[in-house]
């Protein structure tokens, strides 16, 4: 359904309408102008869903060709508290599912891991990014 939507109507910049988390309003408005006041006027569209890749060469490839890739994944309660490093989990509970968009990769002391951009504000884990095993 999302992707339809994209693909119909497309999105504004981050700089017109800005993501902030936690403001969830249930039975909100939708907004028709940017934060500054000027009207929606450049919409971004996508061509439609891209495929799922199935191996970590694919996803490089996925991020190469489209800019990012999007990951979804169990948070389990160490996640919570991350500052830096690679994450990987190793203590607490599981709390839900989470999707984050996959913008690079690399490898730290000797992990590879997926560098992720989260949305839970820039004062969580490195500047609101994080990195993944």
């Amino acid at each position: 359904m999302v992707w339809k939507y994209l693909e119909s109507k497309g999105i504004v910049t981050d700089a017109c309408y800005p993501y902030v988390s936690g403001k969830t309003q249930v039975g909100g408005i939708c907004q028709t102008a940017c934060t500054d006041g000027k009207a929606f006027d450049r919409k971004y569209k996508c061509a439609g869903a891209s495929s799922h890749p199935g191996s970590a060469d694919a996803i490089k490839k996925e991020i190469f060709v489209n800019g990012v890739a999007e990951l979804a994944f169990t948070v389990y309660q160490d996640f919570m508290s991350y500052k830096s490093g690679v994450y990987q989990h190793v203590s607490g509970n599981q709390l839900g599912g989470h999707a984050v968009k996959v913008i690079g990769f690399g490898v730290e002391n000797g992990l590879n891991y997926w560098l992720c951009q989260n949305s839970w504000a820039s004062t969580w884990g490195e500047g609101g990014y994080f990195k993944i095993l």
